[in-house]
Order: C-alpha cells, then structure tokens, then sequence
C-alpha cells in the first residue's frame, strides 16, 4: 500500500484511512501533506496512535468507527487494508474476513460511493484467497483495476484502486 502511495499526489487531499491499526499509512499521508482523518473499531487503537502522532508532531483527526459509521465527509482518497482472510465467523476481527473473506469488504464497498468527493478514489488491499475478481459482480458500480501485486507466503496481495463509475466495472492489470 506504501508504494501505491508514494506515487500519488497527497498535498491538499483529504484522506480517510479505514481500520488504521498502527497508523503507519495515516502517518505517512499526513507528513506528505494531505488532511488525514484515521478511523478504526478498536478505541484501544486510536487512543495508542493519538499518542503517537502527538510526539512525531503529525496531525490527524482520529475517530472510532466500524467502517463509515461515525464518518460524514467525503474525501478524495480512501484506504483500507480490511480483515481478508476466509473464515467461518469472525474470531479475530483484525484478520477474519467472513465467508470468502469479503463480508467486511463487501460492507466497506457498499458504503464507499458517499464518502467520495468527485473524481475521489480509493485504494483497498486484498488477496488471492479472496477471488479479488468477484468484486466486479458483487458492485457493477465500481470499477477496480489493480496498480500493486505481491506474492506472500499461499497467496498474492493486491492494492485495487476503487472508483464510482457508469455503467459496467472493469478489473484489469495495470
């Protein structure tokens, strides 16, 4: 996710970032000069990152919230790194990513389309294990087209950026 974000322009954009866990990539958008707003479910996370981006000196509007329900913006660029691994029931909602691996994934496309400004995008990490192909059924509305690919362990990682589109959806390899 840090390579597909160094390659694009953050001066001046508004970033939400999805589950931010450690921070790394809220962090690394704010010190590139974008307006970062870092949301996750776990209010243990957020309280350990507000700590953090206050001795680095980083400004970031930390929230708790399980997806985009205590979010009301938009913004130009999304992120998630979601919980992806197939699993019967979420017992670990940090990596358990329900049937396939995509009911969390699945709830974030939904959602994704009124958090976006104009022309916003996001980038979303998923993996093999999760038949990344899939997406352009479950949402005609999105076109996905991926921009990183890297082998880990039993299965390859991929970075999609995800846009609103007309009509239907593509998933193609940049």
């Amino acid at each position: 996710m840090l390579e597909a974000l160094a390659e694009i322009s953050l001066e001046r954009s508004r970033v939400l970032e999805i589950g931010t866990g450690s921070g790394i990539l809220a962090t690394y958008c704010a010190r590139r000069g974008a307006d970062v707003t870092a949301s996750d479910i776990d209010a243990d996370a957020i309280r350990v990152l507000r700590l953090m981006s206050d001795r680095l000196g980083t400004h970031l509007r930390l929230v708790v919230s399980d997806l985009f329900s205590d979010i009301d913006d938009r913004f130009d660029l999304v992120l998630f790194n979601p919980p992806y691994l197939p699993s019967d029931r979420v017992r670990d909602p940090a990596v358990d990513g329900g049937s396939g691996g995509i009911r969390i994934i699945s709830r974030f496309l939904n959602r994704l389309r009124q958090h976006l400004v104009e022309n916003g995008f996001a980038l979303l990490l998923v993996s093999s294990l999760n038949v990344p192909e899939r997406l352009t059924t479950l949402q005609p509305g999105l076109s996905f087209e991926m921009i990183r690919e890297r082998p880990l362990f039993f299965e390859r990682l991929y970075v999609l950026k995800v846009k609103p589109q007309q009509g239907c959806s593509l998933y193609r390899r940049a």
